[in-house]
């Protein structure tokens, strides 16, 4: 009996921590452009995991298979197959 309380009391106090359990550093789905889009605008400031790199900037490859860009003064990481930032780093 008390091993069966003890494995509910387990079970959920776990179940919370899986809704923390995503990474950050994932793109992000969904609209998330300044005009409800997925794109950078030319003039836009607010760069953001999960949009597209605007197509006049260079991707320059790295050794890691991923990318990198100067977008806005900002340096991100790119995934080039998708074109979408991954990371902001300042």
């Amino acid at each position: 009996m008390r091993a069966s309380h003890i494995a509910l009391i387990a079970t959920v106090l776990a179940i919370p921590s899986v809704g923390y359990a995503q990474q950050d550093n994932e793109p992000v789905g969904g609209m998330v452009g300044p005009d409800g889009s997925s794109s950078l605008g030319p003039s836009s400031g607010s760069i953001a995991p999960g949009q597209f790199v605007p197509q006049n900037v260079h991707v320059t490859p790295q050794d890691s298979g991923m990318g990198s860009a100067w977008i806005n003064g900002h340096r991100v990481l790119v995934d080039p197959n998708t074109n979408r930032i991954l990371r902001v780093f300042n």
